[in-house]
């Protein structure tokens, strides 16, 4: 018996395979999910999910959080970013290099946040002298 698995990202699909087994973690800690699962819903943390697909392979990917939907022995897993790898220590050169490129997103992000905020104030100001 195996589980329908599915990896989306927004631009698409990571990978869609059939699995007998799957690991995830969730803010909990690390959890299973076997074929025959009940149905199950929760918020995936940053993580390393690991997979044994029907042939037998192990495959892992990296996953940017996201969330988790067990139904019917489907699994769907949809989050922000997701690499895929054959081998656990690729996977985590990936996420390294995915969770570097989101701090210096969010860095760059907060920055422009607080120039906006600077300008707000100084338009605010000039508006209060020109009444």
């Amino acid at each position: 018996m195996s589980l329908d698995l599915e990896i989306l990202v927004p631009d698409g699909v990571v990978v869609r395979t059939r699995v007998r087994r799957l690991q995830a973690a969730d803010p909990s800690g690390r959890f299973g999910i076997w074929p025959g699962h009940e149905a199950f819903l929760t918020l995936l943390v940053p993580c390393v999910l690991f997979f044994t697909e029907e042939t037998g392979r192990e495959r892992y990917a990296a996953a940017d959080g996201g969330v988790c939907l067990v139904e019917k022995n489907q699994v769907s897993i949809v989050t922000r970013e997701a690499v895929l790898a054959d081998r656990l220590e690729d996977v985590a050169d990936a996420a390294a290099a995915m969770l570097e490129t989101r701090r210096r997103l969010e860095k760059t992000a907060q920055t422009e946040f607080a120039q906006l905020q600077i300008s707000l104030l100084t338009e605010l100001r000039q508006v209060e002298r020109n009444r």
